[in-house]
């Protein structure tokens, strides 16, 4: 895995690449949805084995000091750097995310570009969503559309990405959800992950994402998961 997710060793973010936002959909396209040229944690299916390889590695990847632990300074790090990186490719990321959307290559994209975007995006990762006006898709025109004509502009784009109020996004971890999960892995308390902490940590999660306890993690089940811990969030 090549770009790194600060804190994805500590359980829910431990397997997953870095991704645009819901706003960087596939362009649309008269062919049929292509299957994804690199399986990722969104679109493949993951075994018990594959995620407990994947703890090792990027615990590795964590313990900057190599001393068998990973600690809140050292994910602070990370994160730091991280951070940097993206802010750097940030406009390269902004200008793909504008060519995927602008399928007719005009300079300029309407929510019916964005609704066909986000109809690929849906098919090509098999979730089962129609379009709607309420996708954080829409977003785009609500945020960067400065005249309220229905269009967005390459020059309207650019200005919302520079003042912050569109932002190709990345998975990553931050804040009081960082600490909480942080907090949550160190099963002893002693403010240090181990290995063994972190490995336990996500296969617990694994196998309480896996409803028909096959061993394997679906594409579906990952979402089904997600969908529960939010609803226990805001019912806390």
């Amino acid at each position: 895995m090549k770009k790194f997710v600060p804190g994805g060793i500590l359980v829910a973010a431990l397997c997953t690449s870095v991704s645009v936002t819901a706003q960087s959909a596939p362009a649309a396209s008269s062919a049929p949805p292509r299957a994804h040229a690199h399986p990722s944690f969104f679109t493949s299916n993951q075994s018990r084995a594959d995620i407990s390889a994947h703890t090792q590695k990027m615990f590795g990847e964590l313990d900057l000091n190599r001393d068998g632990f990973v600690t809140q300074d050292e994910l602070a790090t990370r994160q730091a750097q991280f951070d940097e990186k993206m802010a750097k490719s940030a406009p390269k990321r902004a200008a793909r995310l504008f060519g995927r959307l602008d399928s007719n290559h005009d300079g300029q994209i309407t929510l019916a570009e964005i609704e066909v975007a986000h109809s690929a995006h849906v098919a090509a990762s098999g979730e089962n969503k129609k379009p709607s006006r309420r996708h954080p898709t829409s977003s785009l025109l609500r945020l960067g559309d400065a005249n309220k004509d229905g269009i967005l502009t390459r020059a309207e784009f650019d200005s919302a990405v520079a003042s912050g109020k569109l932002k190709p996004r990345h998975s990553k971890m931050r804040g009081s959800q960082l600490a909480r999960l942080f907090d949550s892995a160190d099963a002893n308390h002693d403010a240090r992950l181990s290995l063994d902490e972190a490995r336990q940590a996500t296969l617990q999660r694994f196998d309480a994402a896996d409803a028909n306890r096959d061993g394997v993690l679906t594409p579906d089940e990952r979402r089904q998961a997600s969908r529960t811990e939010r609803a226990k969030r805001r019912a806390s």
